[in-house]
Order: C-alpha cells, then structure tokens, then sequence
C-alpha cells in the first residue's frame, strides 16, 4: 500500500490537483498541491479518496483571498485573530458588491496582489514599527491618511493606527446631503452652521453660524485641521503612529470635495 499509495494524484473537492508525497499508514498520509505555492498537508487516505482535503492557498475569502499556511492564525481559542478580522474586512471593502451599493467611498477600492494572501498581510502588520505600541489597543489598517483620495491596499499606501486616529478620516458621505463636510443648514436662524466631532472631549463641538455654506466650510476647516494636528503630535510622542504617518498628518488638507 506504501508504495502503491506514493506519487497517486487526484484533484480535491474545490479542483485542485494534490500528490501523496509521504504514506505512513492509513490515517496518516501527506498530500502536496500542485501549484506555484507546493503546499503540503497532513491528512488521512479517507480524506484523499473523497477529495476532502483543503488547500489553504484556495481563494475562498470572497473569491479573491486565501489564507495560505504560514501564519495560520485566524482564530485564537474559537475567536477570529485582529490581524484576520482587519485582512477580512479589507478584502469585503474591496470585493464584495453588495457593500459598495451603499457605501460609494468603496466603489472603485482595490487591493494590490501580495494581500490576497493573509500569510502576507499578516506579516506586514507585525512588521510595522509603531505594532507593539498600538497591538493592546483597538487598531486599524488605513489607506487615507498617508496618500489621500488612495484607491489601493498595499504595503506602500496603508499603515496601522489607533482606531480613534483612523476615524478622523472617515467621510459619512451618504448622511450628508447637499452641503459640505461638516455643514448643515440651521433651519431656525436660516444660517449654515459647522460643527466637528472632537476626539480629544469625545462630544461635537458647534463652531459657530454663517451666512453662506462655504464660510462654515472654511471654520470646519480650520478646526479639523488643527484637530488632526494636535492628534498627530500627541500620536507620535507616545509612539503609536509613524514618522511619515505623522508627517502626513501635519501636512493633511481638509477639501470642500470631500
């Protein structure tokens, strides 16, 4: 059976082709996909037989992402790992239709080839100088902060922050209406009021009332901006962004387009 089993080639349930490279017995064999990754497995010859043996380099993760085996570390204890929860939500960014129905800022997002892969993903994020400092708190991927109006996941475009940091740059672009970022219409006074959320108090801050739409514009403007200034000083002191994270920050313009 040893030798007979040895070299037998079949493809698994999802198409793809696996060899038995090593047979120990029946319920200890390994299979090797036959792909550019020549990934081995442990399994059992039942397994083989029904074709009921999983390549982690499969793309199941909407189509597009697969796990691969390096860094196998989706789940810890029954519950889905911070690196595997940030990989799965980036990829429904950028894959998954129905969610770009409704949130348009979504609608032509992408992710670069080598994050298909969470081995690489996961990788990247421990590699990240400001990992230790933000690991014990709620932390994010943010493609926005470094190049704005970036379409790309990637290595180069993306980099890890607090979540209170990554929310700063969120554009509720749906809830907004007609008027600029931070601007509505007061319908008591009939004057445009502009108002900011302020991360520092956690409250919405009422700037102030103005005649026409883009003077409140300009009073968000400001406000915002120094907003971001300050946070990005504050960040970097304690070390939980980047230097070119906080230089991006410093030098960050807040648009009437946005």
């Amino acid at each position: 059976m040893n030798k007979i089993s040895i070299g037998l080639t079949k493809q698994n349930n999802k198409g793809c082709e696996m060899t038995i490279v090593e047979y120990n017995g029946y319920d200890d064999i390994v299979v090797q996909f036959n792909d550019k990754y020549k990934c081995k497995v442990h399994s059992k010859m039942c397994h083989f037989n029904s074709g009921n043996i999983k390549n982690p380099y499969t793309p199941n993760v909407y189509g597009k992402g697969c796990i691969g085996n390096k860094y196998v570390l989706c789940k810890i204890n029954g519950k889905e790992t911070k690196e595997y929860k940030e990989w799965h939500s980036m990829l429904m960014r950028c894959f998954d239709p129905k969610l770009k129905e409704y949130r348009v800022t979504y609608e032509d997002v992408i992710c670069c080839e080598d994050w298909l892969l969470f081995d690489n993903f996961y990788e990247w994020i421990h590699q990240q100088e400001n990992y230790n400092k933000v690991k014990e708190l709620s932390w994010a991927v943010d493609k926005d902060i470094l190049y704005k109006g970036n379409k790309i996941y990637s290595p180069k475009t993306c980099c890890i922050v607090p979540e209170y940091v990554n929310g700063l740059f969120i554009k509720k672009q749906a809830s907004r209406g007609e008027y600029p970022i931070g601007v509505c219409l007061d319908k008591k006074s009939n004057r445009f009021r502009s108002t900011c959320s302020n991360p520092f108090t956690k409250k919405y801050v009422s700037i102030g009332y103005y005649q026409t739409p883009k003077n409140a514009f300009d009073a968000y403007k400001k406000y915002k901006e120094n907003i971001i200034c300050e946070m990005a000083k504050r960040e970097y002191m304690i070390g939980t962004i980047t230097e070119d994270c906080y230089k991006a920050m410093l030098n960050y313009q807040v648009e009437i387009t946005d």
